[in-house]
């Protein structure tokens, strides 16, 4: 499977990709694009929150932590510096030693974090956590759209590393990303399943404005212009 660098790299350059097609569509604007670039750049080491490495995890749950109290502190007025210090502070503490030590006892790496199942679920909680931090639904649909672009980059990537060229053939650990649910786990996974279709039940009212915005999206990026037209370009050795 890949390594941690490897994730975080494809990752980055998926949404960056994104996010200048999004820009380029005016559906954005410069700033947007940035915050959905950071969500598809870290939505694709989302699935290693179940590594079974101590430095990976350290370093997954020290830039969601990073991640959450900026968020945070961008939604919220504090009175004094000493409260801004002690929130940051908080929400450090909270996940390095009390989310972090529940997901090392209770995840298994490779297993129902890698899976199309929890993708789902990462994206359902995206939406709803950008609702309640009172986005709009516009950048909260696009919000989910990174994370399942980031996410699912991570899976593609590890089942391509266990595909062995050299020797033409397949590893051990083949097939066990990119899988729609993990059946070896029936409890976690029914877990899983039970929070994302609450969390669509949840986002009935808002149905018809999000098929809105994807058909919206669809004809937009069918009249995107990839390559310039350079018949309006001047050639340096045109003929007068």
């Amino acid at each position: 499977m890949a390594n941690f660098s490897t994730h975080l790299k494809a990752s980055t350059i998926v949404s960056a990709t994104l996010s200048s097609v999004m820009l380029n569509l005016s559906e954005i604007s410069g700033f947007q694009a940035l915050g959905l670039f950071i969500v598809g750049s870290l939505a694709g080491l989302l699935p290693d929150l179940d590594s079974d490495k101590s430095r990976s995890l350290n370093s997954l749950f020290s830039i969601f932590a990073i991640l959450v109290a900026g968020i945070l502190l961008l939604n919220f007025q504090f009175d004094s510096i000493l409260e801004t210090w002690m929130l940051g502070l908080c929400v450090y503490v909270l996940f390095m030693y009390a989310i972090k030590p529940i997901f090392e006892h209770f995840t298994v790496h490779r297993a129902t974090l890698h899976s199309i199942s929890a993708v789902c679920m990462f994206c359902a909680l995206t939406f709803h956590s950008c609702l309640l931090l009172g986005v709009t639904l516009h950048m909260a649909v696009l919000a989910c759209a990174f994370v399942m672009v980031g996410a699912l980059t991570h899976l593609i990537l590890d089942e391509c590393y266990s595909v062995d060229i050299d020797n033409k053939e397949l590893k051990a650990s083949f097939g066990t990303a990119l899988k729609p649910i993990d059946l070896r786990y029936p409890a976690t996974s029914f877990v899983q399943v039970c929070i994302t279709l609450s969390c669509v039940y949840f986002a009935k009212p808002h149905f018809s404005a999000i098929g809105d915005l994807l058909y919206t999206w669809a004809d937009k990026l069918h009249a995107l212009t990839f390559l310039p037209d350079f018949s309006n370009y001047p050639w340096p050795f045109q003929l007068s």
